[in-house]
């Protein structure tokens, strides 16, 4: 399946936890310097949906290090590196504060390189008033003497308004496993649960062995509930936790999914608070998940998160990019056509087809709030999420990610929204 729409180059817990208060991995649990934590100079203006986009804006990010991926809070983007999380103002581009993670050392591959191309943007979830920023990530300690090795996987909570860390836990370890060289990734928040994927290996007589094992977490508690081992998350959607059942031949391919010689990789659905199986498509050779939001995941076809089952409209062709808008219509593209679709009834909203001889198939790029953002070959125009219709055309922005204050291309690029 391909991910992404030409328009867009890429867009997006049985045991209990061992507490670390104090950062876990010697990190302090403290306010990032006074000098990083500027503070807005009041709040930005927002347009809901944005129709105007004003000149790019250039974040100060350091390009020397890597970037996991970022995610959009209101007026603030929120950056995910190999060495901190980073906040930025979107109106005007200035860094707001940094929370540096203070491991002692970081998987890099061989060469010194990066080996790991995920992209794992940081999660939200609130707690008793607070907004808090989720972020896994791996610590690796040089065992001494008769001491192993290891690698222990943290779950971190920062509060999104002053980068002060409100907690850090550790993750029990994978069963019969150890934590890969990958980054582990929040796949999502909901109800006080976040779940987290760890992609672990299991090194035998004969090979290396592929897995992971997915953890639901109780923020209140910040304890463990349940521990699947060999189920890869991918999404999380409607209490209920979507993910890959994986074989002996399991490989993952970071962007890709998983991939098997075999048929024996599964997709499957688990309930959040326990970890049941819900529903689960066997006899799979590859599974690769793109969350959608809204009730719906997409794996090439769009599916119910509830039920797994595809969903008519979004099933035909070869499925390239679906979009919820936050409000009420997710927006599927595949080579045939661009489709509306209510995110309730699940009935087609309207249809721009490839061989339409009246319009252009546009490519979809983001939805918000009743509007799409797409374009042809020639323009950029937004369309009416709800009939499919043209509302004007749009310049500038390249919305990977928006939001009613500010669209952001893949690069970090910041457009303010003006109108």
């Amino acid at each position: 399946m391909r991910r992404y729409a030409m328009y867009m180059t890429c867009v997006s817990l049985l045991v209990g936890l061992a507490g670390c208060s104090d950062g876990g991995s010697g990190a302090e649990d403290s306010a990032p310097n006074a000098s990083s934590a500027a503070k807005p100079r009041g709040e930005a203006k927002g347009f809901d949906p944005p129709v105007k986009f004003g000149k790019a804006v250039k974040l100060p990010v350091d390009e020397h290090v890597k970037s996991w991926g970022f995610a959009q809070l209101g007026p603030r983007l929120y950056e995910r590196t190999a060495a901190a999380l980073n906040a930025y103002d979107t109106s005007s581009g200035r860094k707001l504060w940094s929370s540096p993670l203070g491991r002692k050392d970081w998987y890099t591959g061989t060469a010194g390189g990066v080996s790991d191309n995920q992209r794992i943007p940081p999660v939200f979830a609130q707690h008793n008033g607070r907004t808090d920023v989720l972020f896994a990530y791996a610590d690796y300690t040089k065992g001494s003497g008769t001491e192993v090795d290891r690698t222990d996987v943290y779950l971190r909570a920062v509060d999104a308004d002053t980068g002060k860390v409100s907690w850090t836990t550790r993750l029990p370890e994978p069963a019969k496993s150890t934590v890969s060289d990958l980054e582990p990734a929040v796949v999502g928040a909901q109800d006080g649960t976040a779940v987290v994927r760890v992609l672990t290996s299991t090194d035998d007589s004969s090979e290396d062995s592929e897995s992971a094992t997915t953890y639901a977490v109780d923020l209140n508690r910040r304890q463990v509930t349940w521990q699947k081992e060999h189920f890869a998350a991918g999404a999380l959607d409607s209490g209920v936790v979507i993910g890959t059942q994986l074989g002996e031949e399991a490989r993952f391919q970071s962007l890709h999914g998983w991939h098997s010689d075999q048929t024996d990789l599964g997709l499957a659905g688990r309930t959040l608070t326990d970890g049941t199986p819900r529903w689960k498509l066997e006899g799979r050779s590859s599974v690769e998940i793109e969350p959608v939001g809204g009730g719906f995941f997409a794996t090439g076809l769009l599916r119910d998160s509830r039920t797994g089952k595809t969903v008519p409209g979004g099933t035909d062709g070869t499925l390239l990019h679906c979009v919820y808008d936050q409000r009420s219509v997710v927006v599927c593209d595949s080579e045939e056509a661009v489709r509306g679709i209510d995110a309730r009834t699940r009935k087609v909203l309207w249809t721009i087809s490839a061989d339409d001889n009246s319009r252009k198939k546009p490519n979809l790029g983001n939805a918000w709030h009743g509007a799409v953002y797409a374009s042809t070959d020639t323009t950029s125009v937004i369309l009416d999420a709800r009939t499919g219709k043209d509302r004007r055309p749009f310049s500038g922005a390249s919305p990977y990610m928006l939001n009613q204050y500010a669209a952001v291309n893949i690069d970090m690029v910041v457009y303010p929204t003006t109108g």
